[in-house]
């Protein structure tokens, strides 16, 4: 994948602005093959200008506040991928790092809204347990969100690490 800086023309969002776009996107979809360039440009913002032959582009914010910056990637539809997009959230120095400066808009506002439009939820535990992610269901399109404690390995608030479509 390519990984550009800020390309001329595209915004500086911060991890709420980003968030509420992301889930702009997905809400208007109504299978994966609305997931193109031209209508992340629209809804988004960003331009990814993914080159014929990669595997897709991601774009990396400017630091948010605390080490922490956003990925927003595409995944064109290939022979062995489905189309897709993903937002995560990424600490250079320490990704289990308290979360505050990216969770304006956190784990409930993700999962409310996705439940709004109309999605179904599950919860995805894994072998002791423990909750790993939650997936939701539409159409054909399936969206992973991992959450976060704010703090990490702390009860409160929860954040969002990652959401993205699944394969």
């Amino acid at each position: 994948m390519t990984a550009p800086t800020t390309p001329p023309g595209n915004p500086t969002l911060t991890a709420e602005e980003i968030g509420k776009r992301f889930l702009k996107l997905i809400e208007g979809l109504e299978s994966r093959s609305d997931l193109t360039p031209a209508r992340i440009e629209e809804v988004v913002g960003i331009s990814l200008n993914p080159k014929p032959g990669t595997l897709g582009a991601v774009f990396r914010s400017e630091d948010l506040g605390g080490g922490w910056r956003y990925a927003f990637d595409y995944i064109p539809a290939s022979p062995s991928l489905l189309q897709g997009v993903g937002l995560s959230f990424e600490n250079e120095v320490d990704s289990y790092s308290n979360m505050t400066p990216i969770c304006r808009v956190g784990f409930d506002d993700y999962h409310n809204r996705l439940k709004a439009m109309g999605f179904r939820d599950t919860p995805i535990h894994g072998e002791i347990g423990e909750l790993r992610s939650w997936r939701y269901y539409k159409n054909d399109i399936t969206i992973s969100i991992i959450p976060q404690n704010v703090v990490a390995g702390e009860p409160g608030r929860l954040c969002v690490k990652s959401i993205g479509t699944l394969n």
